[in-house]
């Protein structure tokens, strides 16, 4: 009798122990997730700067002040401004819907990538 209940003893201790050893483990992950989160938002930042600081040079180089610089740069003069009937416009999106021969409609999408609706320069 002696003997079982030294050996339940000796389970819930190992059972406990076992616990425990998973609990710090859990406890150490924690640990160091919260040590790498500042290095992390410090990194977020960066790039949030580095995203403000690329749009704000995208805007300049796309500024009209500066397009019209370039177009009277040397190399760029052999471009021009297309006319109107050389402009092809696609609408945008599920463009077209055809019935076929058993009255199901098929569809053929159409997409225009890139395409502007107007001819003015984007």
């Amino acid at each position: 009798m002696n003997f079982r209940v030294l050996l339940q003893i000796l389970c819930c201790l190992t059972v406990f122990t076992l616990y425990l050893y998973h609990m710090i483990q859990k406890q150490n992950k924690i640990n160091y997730l919260s040590l790498q989160l500042p290095k992390l938002v410090k990194d977020v930042k960066a790039l949030e700067e580095e995203n403000l600081r690329l749009q704000f040079q995208v805007n300049c180089f796309e500024s009209p002040d500066h397009l019209m610089w370039l177009v009277r740069q040397q190399e760029f003069t052999h471009l021009k401004m297309p006319l109107l009937q050389e402009v092809y416009t696609l609408p945008e999106g599920l463009a077209l819907q055809k019935e076929g021969t058993g009255g199901e409609s098929i569809h053929q999408p159409i997409l225009a990538v890139g395409a502007y609706s107007s001819c003015s320069p984007p």
